[in-house]
Formats: C-alpha cells, sequence, structure tokens
C-alpha cells in the first residue's frame, strides 16, 4: 500500500478472528506510521494475563498512537507494542458538517451510509460531547475527538459493521472503545470515502487453524 494515497484503508487481520482467539503478535506501532496518521486497534495481551483480560484499545491520532486501559486511563504507546487487530489510514476528510447538538452515533452512521452504504468510511468527530458510552466508562460533558470508520454490512466479520471507534479526551487522559454518543455545542463530523481496502493476514499454523 502507498501510504501517500489518501482514506486507502489497512487492516491487519479478520475481527473474526481476532473475536475466535487470535489475540497476540502482529504488527508494532512503529509500523502504523507507514500506512496511516489514524486508525484504531487492540494491543495484545501480556504472557500471564488470563484470557478474559481485557485487552488495551488503540486509538492512533495524527500519527500518533496512544493506548487505552480497561479503566479508560490514556497513555502514549510504545513503538513495540504489537496489535492483533488494527485498521489504519491517511484521513484527510472530504466532507464536513456541523450536526445538531444532541446527534446520536446512529445518526452519524444514517449521515455517513447516506453518502456511501457499501464503501468503507473513515470518519472523525471532533468538539465537545454532552456523554459518551465507552466499553471503559462513560464519560458526561467532555471535549475531545472520535476517530473510527463506519463499515457495510458485508464487512462484518472482516471488520464489523456499522461505527467501530475509539474516543480521545483533549487533554489524552481518558478515552475508550465508543458504544454511543449525543455530540454537543460546536462539534464538527468530517469523513472521507475509501477508495482501496487492504488486509494483511497472519502467516502462522494458529491463524490457518482457526474457525472463521
Amino acid at each position: 500500500m502507498a501510504p501517500s494515497i489518501p482514506n486507502d484503508i489497512y487492516q491487519y487481520s479478520l475481527l473474526s478472528a481476532y473475536t475466535a482467539g487470535l489475540r497476540d503478535g502482529g504488527p508494532p506501532v512503529a509500523f502504523l506510521t507507514n500506512h496511516g496518521t489514524h486508525g484504531i486497534g487492540y494491543f495484545e495481551l501480556d504472557e500471564d494475563d488470563p484470557p478474559s483480560t481485557r485487552p488495551n484499545d488503540m486509538i492512533q491520532l495524527d500519527s500518533v498512537a496512544y493506548a487505552i486501559d480497561p479503566s479508560g486511563a490514556v497513555t502514549r504507546a510504545d513503538k513495540e507494542d504489537s496489535m492483533p487487530h488494527t485498521a489504519v489510514t491517511v484521513f484527510q476528510p472530504s466532507q464536513r458538517v456541523r450536526p445538531p447538538v444532541g446527534t446520536s452515533g446512529a445518526k452519524v452512521k444514517e449521515v455517513l451510509w447516506k453518502d456511501g452504504k457499501n464503501t468503507p468510511l473513515p470518519f472523525r468527530v471532533r468538539g465537545r460531547f454532552k456523554y459518551i458510552s465507552t466499553q471503559q466508562a462513560t464519560l458526561w460533558d467532555v471535549v475531545g475527538t472520535i476517530f473510527g470508520f463506519c463499515f457495510p454490512a458485508w464487512q462484518k466479520g472482516v471488520s464489523g459493521e456499522g461505527l467501530q471507534c475509539c474516543f480521545l479526551s483533549e487533554d489524552k487522559k481518558l478515552g475508550g472503545r465508543v458504544e454511543e454518543f449525543e455530540t454537543g455545542e460546536g462539534a464538527g463530523l468530517e469523513w472521507a470515502k475509501c477508495g482501496r481496502f487492504h488486509i494483511g493476514f497472519p502467516q502462522d499454523e494458529e491463524y490457518d487453524v482457526l474457525r472463521i
């Protein structure tokens, strides 16, 4: 993949492989800058962590990757940390709107799918939020950035369906894997269409024996 092509998406591994248990290995954070400026993903667990442990989430904004732990606390990711599942892009939005206060994630998906229901769409929502419900915690009256991808239904097993995104607060102290939100005063929505979608497949036996 040529890193200079805006809004192409590079994804490593399948979401179905990740949910089936392939949760180690993958490219390091340092690899991200070769393929994108913005992205999301999951970090691998430590060897001594039980399988039920929630992994750290990854959000990349402006070529900097951050790790979000299970409590929602954020640290800058180490360049050697590996991600068994990730998707990144050189994000250059071509569409911008300022949605009404109280716009939900479901409404954002509706807006995006009007532009391309069968095409992956990288998107960003920046500004104030009335609330953001994440898999880690619920944040109220918070300022920051949601970044992720709106994937079509046909990609469900490949990447997930609908909005797949993470949040990072403006002070870069809090974040999470987004489940729902409502925009606040002045928040902006930006997106673009993906022209090419690239997948890197794991090359080990563990991947080949998965039932996916």
